[in-house]
């Protein structure tokens, strides 16, 4: 076993007991970890691994969820100390996973699944028959259970009129607007306001109080529910970007994680009238996952560029508060940054030089992570491009980086407008320009990585993973003269089409990106199709394809293959096995291998460089059946 792809899980009630998401034989799998003797037993055996695991309350049992590759399945139940394993709970039928949820003693669990384009909540005691709470169009994400059992947490479209769901479980719900004269009304979104349900206070048993995340006038702020008091927030918990947040021991401890600029901050807090709120430290980089253990230390995935994912265990209570942290502080000048500042390049071991960058334009500053080989530059440059869009590039591990700056290529991964992690304006405010804006965005810091000596610029290309995939697409159509290569893995090549074939999550985030639907606002989604500009294709294109691919369908793509044939671009389409995601890293390195060979074909030699004296100061599926056509 190496490392973990999660935090671990812990029994609230049996604090000798947690489950992992641990890589076994380069597949994950859900693994039981006896604390006590510190013994690990792997639960399962998955082909396709598993990504999803929990455990119950009291510890009695894992629960995974098992499904194929179109990432169609249901939660099952094995006892922690192993034997037989079972349906979690009977009745429910194969569907996509929308959460799953205990209540306070474990005696009763609630799962959300998304069937037949519905989403459907279902409550049932763990390994008993399970009933149906309710069902409602599209996609709701189940957040929690209440300690008592009695109310789900359900968060829908965050800036809609069913932000937040409150369905009571002791009878059906009919949909978002019950009507029934017991179910509080649903917390909604709209005018500038989103809200996020994150979990229910632990402690909180006989008035269930509800921790949510509020953006509103482009600020993040920590808010609570209770049926009693309505929605309240604490202005002293308000951040200039994207927060996530849990409940921390006692009855009022809150811990949040701010990401901001590419780097995670932790913070305590106390929700009292006046809440005092203390920084940990931690090191510099990204923190991908954190749990807490029935003992209050912080359990966390971390890893920064040069260093990869690793466990980091912090001790808050045993932690000397940060002199000057608060909600407001910048990381840039906080604990664990790099001191040389945000522009310098600064070497691994290994010998690659590592940046950050800013680029100025009249709307804001776009933030790059640079890689380098050894040595003076330029260099061929790709383009790393993130997907999402609603996710960022971080100051963390990411292999790809390393192999393909091995190669001998710089690496720019950007966070363009759309991105989370500079605030909300940075993310929405760019007038439903959806992919158009973007790649504005992407030939901004290419001209500045041309300028300053580091591409070269007659050797940039794009290499980009689902929606990084698509921006790879559209940028080779609307900007041909700036891109000499593009490699697009599980893409968008048509945006209706994918529309129409998508999950109903992916839709209703379309709608908000795009202001409606292909059929509400046709021009929108045509100025953003890839196939708009198809024509203006040049440069060599690789297209991988997943057949089982429910997120990006797998014939939008190959119709957009055909009709480079029909063109006379060059491309090659490979095929590959599973669906839109790989949970086998084997997977993940045949793609990235055949990136490589396909860059190395389509730019076959180092150009000689000019003579610097300077440096410049500034997942994916296996290769099986592919065809070139």
């Amino acid at each position: 076993m190496t490392q973990a792809f999660q935090s671990p899980g812990f029994a609230a009630l049996a604090a000798g007991r947690a489950v992992e998401t641990r890589l076994v034989e380069e597949r994950w799998q859900a693994v039981a970890w006896d604390l006590g003797t510190d013994r690990r037993r792997v639960v399962t055996d998955r082909p396709g691994g598993v990504h999803l695991s929990e455990i119950e309350p009291d510890g009695d049992a894992i629960w995974w969820f098992d499904s194929d590759c179109a990432e169609q399945g249901r939660w099952r139940r094995e006892p922690f100390a192993g034997g037989p394993d079972g349906e979690a709970l009977h009745g429910v039928p194969d569907g996509r996973p929308y959460g799953v949820a205990f209540d306070r003693t474990g005696a009763l669990a609630a799962v959300a699944v998304g069937v037949d384009g519905a989403s459907r909540c279902y409550v049932g005691p763990p390994a008993g028959e399970a009933r149906l709470i309710g069902s409602a169009p599209g996609y709701l994400a189940l957040a929690d259970l209440s300690p008592d059992g009695g109310l789900l947490a359900l968060g829908g479209l965050p800036d809609g009129d069913d932000a937040v769901l409150l369905w009571p479980t002791d009878g059906p719900v009919d949909g978002p607007a019950d009507g029934r004269a017991d179910a509080p009304p649903p917390l909604a979104g709209g005018d500038g306001r989103r809200l996020w349900p994150i979990e229910f206070n632990p402690l909180a048993v006989l008035d269930p109080e509800l921790l949510l995340v509020v953006e509103e006038g482009e600020r993040y702020t920590v808010a609570t529910w209770r049926a009693d008091t309505g929605l309240r927030t604490y202005p002293d918990l308000s951040f200039d970007a994207q927060i996530t947040a849990g409940w921390y021991r006692g009855p009022r401890g809150v811990l949040v994680q701010h990401e901001r600029a590419g780097r995670s901050r932790l913070l305590l807090a106390d929700l009292g009238p006046s809440p005092v709120v203390r920084e940990l430290r931690t090191p510099g980089g990204t923190i991908h996952d954190l749990s807490c253990a029935p003992d209050g230390a912080l359990h966390c995935v971390w890893s920064r560029e040069s260093t990869p994912p690793r466990p980091l265990v912090l001790r808050p209570e045993a932690a000397p508060a940060d002199p000057g942290a608060g909600a407001g502080a910048d990381p840039d000048s906080g604990p664990g940054t790099d001191p040389s500042g945000p522009d310098a390049l600064v070497p691994d071991p290994d010998g690659t030089f590592r940046g950050r960058r800013w680029t100025p334009r009249p709307y804001g500053r776009i933030h790059s992570f640079v890689s380098t080989p050894p040595g003076p530059g330029p260099w061929p440059t790709l383009f790393l491009v993130h997907g999402g869009p609603a996710t960022h590039d971080r100051d963390s591990y990411d292999p790809r980086v390393n192999i393909l700056v091995g190669a001998g290529y710089a690496v720019a991964r950007v966070n363009y407008r759309g991105s989370t992690g500079y605030g909300a304006r940075w993310q929405h405010d760019y007038g439903h320009r959806v992919g158009l804006a973007q790649i504005e965005d992407l030939a901004a810091v290419r001209a500045a990585l041309v300028a300053d000596g580091t591409a070269l610029a007659g050797r940039t290309g794009l290499c980009g993973f689902s929606w990084g995939g698509y921006l790879t697409l559209l940028a080779l159509g609307a900007q041909p003269d700036l891109w000499s290569l593009g490699m697009a893995a599980q893409p968008i090549a048509d945006y209706p089409a994918t529309y129409r074939g998508t999950t109903p999550a992916l839709r209703a985030l379309d709608r908000q990106l795009f202001g409606g639907s292909p059929d509400e606002v046709p021009e929108r989604y045509r100025a953003a199709d890839p196939r708009t500009y198809l024509h203006r294709v040049r440069s060599p294109v690789l297209l991988v394809v997943s057949q089982h691919d429910e997120r990006c369908p797998p014939e939008q793509v190959t119709r957009y293959a055909a009709d480079l044939r029909r063109l006379a671009v060059p491309h090659e389409l490979l095929r590959v096995d599973g669906g839109h995601y790989s949970r086998r890293t084997a997977d993940h390195r045949s793609v990235l291998a055949a990136m490589v060979r396909f860059a190395g074909r389509t730019w076959p030699a180092p150009p000689l460089r000019p003579p610097r004296g300077d440096r410049p100061g500034g997942s994916a599926e296996p290769m099986e059946g592919g065809e070139q056509p």
